[in-house]
């Protein structure tokens, strides 16, 4: 949960503009090369401190990176990727 229990991570990173675009070659189902365009969004969001930790910790902030591709392939599946983390 980001900030607050209403707020996802998800619903912050879809507020974040495409800060990049990236290409790269993959392989479809077949083992043929393909290219993907991905969308690059990353920010830093604070999280709801774990349940557990002592309330005189801060909440953690941590770098989120999302790259989606920009349009669905016909020959295998669109990549989505997620890292959330230091």
């Amino acid at each position: 949960m980001a900030e607050d229990w209403d707020h996802t991570i998800a619903d912050e990173m879809d507020e974040v503009a495409v800060k990049r675009l990236h290409r790269i070659e993959v392989r479809d189902g077949n083992g043929d090369p393909d290219q993907a365009v991905l969308e690059i969004r990353y920010r830093k969001i604070r999280i709801l401190r774990p349940i557990g930790m002592p309330k005189y910790y801060p909440a953690p902030t941590l770098p989120v990176i999302h790259a989606e591709e920009r349009e669905t392939p016909n020959n295998r599946n669109k990549i989505d990727w997620k890292s959330i983390g230091s």
